[in-house]
């Protein structure tokens, strides 16, 4: 016999109340003169026999009323099989919670380990009682369903802990059941890198939790993809792009000339080979060249093995179909230069200018821009720096001149938390630049192992001063003053130059290096925060910044339905918010058309395919929810429905221990009235 609320039992202290009082209760006869001395001794000593087992037996009911309340609140309760085959089973509520992540598609020796699972649910079905109620926690684990979904319970690609599984089961559970008994039955392969959470929290209900392990426990060999990342920051049509994905073997043998493959829109354009060391993710780089403009959607694959899941992973990246750059200058500032600069002709051409003076900068749709430059701006007010503020930090470019007045400057580099510069006359000249940055690839000449550039005269310049944050230096000039600064800020990213493009800072307008350097600019600003689009992973909330449209926008998953997305208009953009419970390319589409590309992944913890033993699964669930978690062994699992009833929680005796308390206080009752009539 066990008790549900063991604390209460301190309260049979309170049995010794009745003990006390009976001891030190005594009445101090009165004294009364009487003929017979003799007659009066002999009736005390009858009478005061009766009073002391009168008083006895009112001690024991007392007492024993008491401790039967006690109980009550303690909950007793029987388990076993011996006390079930005479006193029978309490009514239970109970839930049937199947892992179906993908690691349990995986067969062994009994067969699919989703299949076995349902197979040990049928018999924990068997052991119930008519009377008792039995619940499925539904796929995506928000309801409690009927048990006659059990059959059509199929894998998903959503990685749930084992913890979070039985946590969100025990809530409902304790929200939906009948009965005070409440038990939930976890069937999973315990796989180790899904069992609890990082930051878990302790159960409060009182639901007995067992824990049935699924398939053998022993590892299986596996290579994975866990990560793919385009590395190139300046994509354009016909030029290459470099590809990364992280491979992981999750064995212990090592693994030579290891195939991994690209594809960009189902073509196979890249194939290497890798030597993949046991539990080491190895970076393997492939490049393909896009042969489209816009969006793309590309797949990076690996070798088939048994498990099938993390055999490919998506990545989507942009191509732009052409790039609107706005240049905004001051009253004085010239901007014939930086026009001209980014109006060379190309075929197609993808690149278009539009300049405004600043008066026009508050009214602009900055969101409509791949890029923006100022130059030479006479003044900022606090909303024009909010709107830019907000621009860069989602994902916007921003190509920034100095003027004659540096406080503009200044003042937008303050909200960027950038550096801070003074306008000084100074004699220097281009010398050395950072030429493994993407924005120099193809600008300067290789000369055997040293580049040689251009000479440029500089007779005027703003003194740029970094501060300590995420800045590059990417030119400098003669004593490393910096002359072209990078800056990274929220998703997007500042280029700070630091002559303004007029003769009278410097020769480099008339240069060889101000078009490239100016073309190269623009399509690197343009490309935002990152080249690549957004990446998630199955089951989580993924959230898209559009420019703004009040148009419907829907979401075409990849396994091919479509959705109503949750939309929010903020600062010119449109947010919208979905979750795709498959992995693959998601589209949003406004007016039917693709304005974006998603890539759905699988959680990479899903490719480490190693399992505890159910003993170390219930001591690391067990201190997660911080309640005890019953577990069956392997060896008891041909025995299910032995073993279910065994941790199956029996019959409560609080109602017995009430009804006896009640008899009790009754009977003390009567005892009690009789004596004082006679």
């Amino acid at each position: 016999m066990i008790f549900v609320n063991p604390l209460v039992l301190i309260g049979l202290v309170a049995a010794v109340i009745p003990l006390l009082v009976h001891l030190f209760h005594f009445r101090r006869p009165r004294k009364l003169d009487y003929s017979s001395i003799a007659l009066l001794r002999s009736i005390q000593r009858t009478t005061m026999q009766r009073v002391r087992i009168r008083n006895w037996l009112l001690l024991l009911l007392r007492t024993l009323a008491l401790c039967a309340l006690i109980f009550v609140f303690a909950r007793p309760t029987l388990t076993g099989i011996s006390n079930a085959q005479f006193l029978g089973h309490a009514r239970v509520s109970m839930v049937l919670a199947l892992d179906a992540s993908p690691s349990m598609m995986q067969r062994d020796s009994d067969g699919i380990r989703l299949t076995q699972a349902k197979s040990m649910a049928e018999s924990i079905m068997a052991t119930a009682d008519p009377d008792d109620e039995v619940f499925v926690l539904s796929q995506d684990a928000q309801y409690l369903q009927p048990v006659s979904e059990l059959a059509d319970l199929q894998p998903i690609y959503t990685t749930r802990t084992a913890y979070q599984t039985i946590y969100q089961a025990t809530t409902l559970l304790h929200q939906e059941a009948t009965y005070l008994n409440k038990v939930v039955y976890y069937l999973g392969d315990l796989q180790k890198t899904t069992l609890t959470d990082s930051v878990p929290t302790p159960i409060h209900e009182t639901t007995s939790i067992v824990l049935i392990p699924v398939g053998a426990p022993e590892s299986t060999p596996n290579v994975g993809i866990t990560n793919v990342l385009v590395t190139s920051r300046i994509i354009d049509l016909g030029a290459p792009v470099t590809v990364e994905a992280t491979v992981v073997n999750h064995g212990t043998s090592p693994i030579d000339d290891y195939a991994v493959s690209l594809y960009l829109e189902d073509r196979h354009v890249a194939q290497t080979s890798a030597m993949l060391p046991p539990d080491v993710s190895v970076r393997v780089r492939l490049q393909g060249t896009p042969e489209t403009r816009g969006w793309m959607a590309g797949t990076v694959v690996i070798e088939d093995d048994s498990f099938e899941a993390d055999n490919q992973r998506h990545f989507t990246l942009y191509v732009p179909e052409r790039r609107d750059i706005l240049i905004v200058h001051g009253t004085l500032a010239q901007t014939k230069h930086v026009e001209l600069a980014l109006s060379v002709r190309e075929e197609p051409r993808s690149l278009y200018t539009t300049a405004i003076p600043q008066s026009g900068l508050a009214a602009a749709p900055l969101s409509q821009y791949s890029a923006i430059m100022l130059v030479g701006l006479d003044g900022l007010s606090s909303g024009e720096i909010l709107k830019l503020d907000q621009y860069v930090q989602t994902g916007g470019g921003l190509l920034l001149f100095p003027g004659s007045n540096p406080d503009p400057v200044n003042t937008l580099l303050d909200a960027f938390g950038a550096g801070h510069v003074t306008i000084q006359t100074m004699e220097t000249s281009l010398e050395s630049a950072d030429f493994e940055h993407p924005l120099f690839e193809g600008i300067f000449t290789v000369s055997e192992s040293s580049y040689r550039m251009e000479s440029v005269r500089i007779s005027r310049a703003a003194h740029y001063r970094p501060r300590a944050g995420a800045e590059q230096t990417l030119m400098a000039g003669l004593g490393g003053i910096p002359l072209l600064q990078e800056i990274q800020y929220g998703r997007g990213r500042i280029l700070f130059l630091a002559v303004a493009p007029e003769l009278s800072w410097s020769d480099l307008p008339v240069r060889g290096l101000f078009v490239p350097l100016m073309y190269r600019t623009a399509h690197y600003l343009s490309a935002g925060g990152s080249v690549q689009g957004e990446q998630a992973l199955v089951g989580r909330n993924v959230t898209i910044r559009l420019p703004a449209t009040q148009e419907e926008i829907t979401i075409k998953l990849p396994d091919g339905t479509e959705l109503m997305a949750a939309q929010r208009q903020v600062f010119d953009a449109s947010v919208i918010e979905f979750q795709a419970d498959s992995p693959g390319i998601s589209q949003v589409l406004v007016k039917q058309n693709t304005a974006h590309l998603i890539s759905i992944g699988l959680d990479p913890r899903e490719s480490h395919l190693s399992y505890a033993t159910p003993d170390e699964a219930g001591n690391r669930l067990s201190a997660a929810l911080e309640t005890t978690v019953d577990r069956v062994s392997a060896d008891s699992r041909q025995e299910l429905p032995t073993a279910v009833a065994q941790a199956r929680t029996g019959l409560e005796l609080w109602r017995h221990f009430l009804a006896l308390g009640l008899i009790l206080l009754s009977a003390e009752m009567l005892l009690a009235a009789r004596w004082r009539n006679r």
